[in-house]
């Protein structure tokens, strides 16, 4: 069996969750055994030496611009997947692959692009988001793609999602036949993201106390992922832990910008300047897990990847961690026995379960094994890869 996956971005740093999640599954797909041939888009990468079975197309508007907006930029951005879409297309059609899954492009274009060219081929389609988040403007366009049948069996494509309500959605609400929809989570390499031994060295390196506790949040600072309900709760933190430290790591995206702006001014009309730290992304993720005596992730509503990479990293690496009841989150993290599961939006109660933890650190041994494992025997690239190798089978078998 060979696999031609169809993502974006593959050679550079990643931008976003979806490029982080695309690159983890085909790694997961390798350590399976499973042949693979990668067609990518890729704006800058014209220098660089492709590996070995990739195939680069190489379209510079797939660069960041995200702030791109209007009838001029939304068009011209429209033909360029297109024409994209059309040499990707092109290049599966006279490959030896046996099915094709794509994954981190734009799935419409490249939907149209596959029939025009008559591409005899099992197409799997994979989504990363939640239903909840159609009615945004990134997704407006799957939104009517997905209304008017786009997918799903009338053209024997296959769908594939990674949380159960959007699964849920495609079978009761669109009307998607059953057996063209599947489940199988992000993949989460359980060698790298794993509890480390080394918390003060590690807390040296980033340059932060080893006397003080450390609360963690990782992510970008859109409001959605509960950024100022976790600024507006630590004054109830300081208040039973005056020494208590938020390390903040974010992306230095040029989309931050207006996000860091208000979280510079919510800081300083809280007077926290002393309390928090803000840093850039780390190569080394999962370091600053490991560091960490806790991990926030307050989200206030479903996010674009749900559930978000960082909750099932954190959990990896066996951090206590406080994380909202939204979206997919409640499919992975479950009170109590993995993380402390709370209501969004309320700075008050979200200020109790840190208070909780940071007080019962040794009492949270039992949760942070529990999450560990639910990662280890769920979304490991072992657990996720046989999976991937078995829903292939079924996929071509049924063609």
């Amino acid at each position: 069996m060979k696999v031609c996956y169809v993502t974006r971005q593959m050679m550079l740093s990643p931008i976003e969750g979806h490029h982080t999640a695309s690159k983890r599954i085909i790694e997961a797909a390798i350590c399976a055994g499973i042949r693979s041939h990668i067609i990518t888009i890729e704006p800058y990468a014209n220098n660089k030496v492709s590996p070995k079975n990739w195939n680069i197309v190489y379209s510079r508007y797939y660069a960041d611009n995200t702030n791109d907006i209007g009838f001029v930029s939304s068009t011209f951005r429209i033909i360029q997947e297109l024409v994209a879409s059309v040499d990707i297309a092109s290049q599966v059609k006279f490959s030896n692959c046996d099915i094709v899954h794509v994954l981190n492009i734009n799935k419409e274009a490249y939907l149209v692009a596959h029939k025009l060219l008559r591409v005899k081929k099992p197409l799997l389609l994979h989504f990363y988001h939640t239903p909840n988040v159609l009615t945004e403007d990134v997704f407006l366009a799957r939104n009517v793609a997905l209304r008017i049948g786009l997918y799903g069996s009338v053209l024997n494509n296959h769908a594939l999602t990674i949380n159960f309500s959007l699964f849920k959605f495609l079978v009761e609400e669109i009307g998607i036949d059953q057996e063209h929809v599947h489940y199988v989570p992000c993949p989460i390499d359980t060698n790298v993201f794993k509890p480390l031994q080394n918390k003060e060295t590690l807390r040296e390196k980033y340059n932060l106390p080893l006397d003080r506790p450390v609360v963690v949040y990782v992510g970008s600072l859109n409001p959605a992922r509960g950024i100022f309900t976790l600024l507006r709760s630590i004054p109830d933190v300081l208040h039973r832990f005056p020494e208590a430290l938020l390390y903040i790591s974010h992306p230095h995206h040029e989309t931050e910008r207006s996000y860091e702006t208000q979280v510079y001014e919510l800081i300083q009309n809280l007077q926290l300047q002393k309390s928090v730290v803000i840093s850039g992304p780390s190569p080394h993720i999962e370091e600053i897990y490991n560091l960490a005596d806790i991990l926030v992730l307050p989200f206030t509503r479903q996010y674009w990847v749900d559930p978000p990479l960082v909750l099932l990293e954190g959990m990896s690496c066996g951090v206590p961690l406080v994380t909202t009841s939204v979206g997919a989150i409640g499919e992975v993290a479950r009170d109590q026995e993995n993380a402390v599961v709370i209501k969004p939006g309320k700075p008050k109660i979200l200020a109790e379960g840190i208070i909780e933890v940071l007080e019962n650190s040794c009492g949270c041994l039992e949760m942070v094994r529990g999450a560990r494992e639910t990662i280890v025997q769920n979304y490991s690239y072992e657990v996720v890869g046989e999976r991937l190798l078995k829903l292939y089978d079924l996929i071509i078998a049924h063609r």
